[in-house]
């Protein structure tokens, strides 16, 4: 596995030298710390599944590149990887589109009049999705990133932004409980009132409208943060609670038994999960939108195996029910 000195190394020139030298310096601090992050989450996963994650370094042909690391068919996981990214190039319309609909960009470009398609992008990103095999142990996303625009009149609007959410196939109240207290700390660090402004975001984010329910039981999801010292030192508190928030509850489960009716409804679950994903999720919707982007890093999000079955619902009072009750009224965790 490649150490963060060997990766920060890989995305050396990645970042276009026609931004400003703040940009330069934040993009940069960023990417030291995203490669931390990924290195950090991949030994203590290895640790726990006994397989070793794969590094696969790639370039996009409109600019920037990453490095994925990918464990696929492990022991513990089905699949799991932890993405480090730099998207760098011109926006076509498609995609300043979708991103217009974040304040911050929406804003700028209003105050300059301009809507056309030489603004520049660069995204410094780190994420992940951990499916295991398991449907005991809930799927686990995480997000964060560091966006600047260049627009057509020179100047630069940038924000920092993430996610970290949980989607259990069964619910375990205490688990659940565990992941947001763990979120809520990170977000009291800096601000009592991030978290529950936060896990709203979320729970609104991963709802699918065409099935009146929320994709998992939330977490946080924040964006539009400003590019200074304190916000990032945000983001820095929601990289180190990422393990912190999932190890236990991994852990608890990591040699549970199950049943293939277990496994039939964990793969009912992962349809909705695609649902989503393909639907309604921005972050893949942007990225199909931007020219050369790598489609393989998009698709390897989505769980291997999942299942459409006819009206299926689950029987009342049955732990599968237990789940739908939550997904269809989110609840007050911490």
């Amino acid at each position: 596995m490649l150490s963060d000195k060997q990766i920060t190394s890989f995305f050396e020139n990645y970042i276009p030298s026609d931004f400003s030298s703040r940009t330069c310096d934040y993009a940069n601090r960023a990417l030291t710390f995203f490669a931390q992050v990924q290195q950090k989450v991949c030994k203590e996963l290895q640790k726990i599944d006994g397989a070793e994650f794969k590094m696969d370094p790639w370039k996009n042909t409109e600019g920037g590149g990453g490095v994925t690391a990918v464990l696929v068919e492990g022991n513990v996981f089905e699949k799991a990887n932890v993405d480090i990214s730099i998207v760098t190039g011109k926006v076509p319309m498609a995609g300043l589109k979708q991103l217009h609909k974040s304040a911050k960009i929406a804003t700028s470009l209003a105050e300059t009049k301009t809507f056309a398609e030489d603004h520049t992008l660069l995204a410094v990103t780190v994420s992940s999705v951990i499916h295991a095999r398991s449907p005991h142990i809930p799927t686990y996303h995480f997000n964060l990133r560091l966006i600047v625009m260049k627009l057509a009149d020179g100047s630069e609007v940038g924000w920092y932004g993430g996610v970290l959410d949980l989607t259990p196939s069964y619910l375990v109240e205490k688990d659940v409980t565990h992941f947001h207290r763990t979120l809520k700390q990170a977000c009291d660090k800096h601000d009592k009132s991030y978290y529950q402004h936060f896990k709203k975001r979320c729970d609104e984010y991963f709802h699918i409208p065409h099935r009146g329910e929320t994709r998992g039981v939330g977490g946080i999801f924040f964006d539009n943060l400003a590019l200074e010292e304190e916000c990032f030192s945000f983001v820095q508190s929601c990289g180190e609670a990422i393990l912190p928030a999932y190890l236990p509850v991994l852990k608890a489960h990591a040699h549970d038994t199950f049943t293939d009716q277990e496994m039939a409804w964990k793969q009912q679950r992962n349809s909705r999960y695609i649902e989503f994903n393909l639907m309604h999720d921005k972050g893949m919707k942007f990225g199909f939108k931007m020219p050369g982007f790598r489609t393989e890093s998009l698709f390897l999000t989505l769980p291997t195996i999942a299942r459409w079955s006819h009206k299926f619902e689950p029987e009342p009072g049955s732990r599968e029910d237990a789940l739908m009750q939550v997904l269809h009224g989110p609840r007050d965790w911490a």
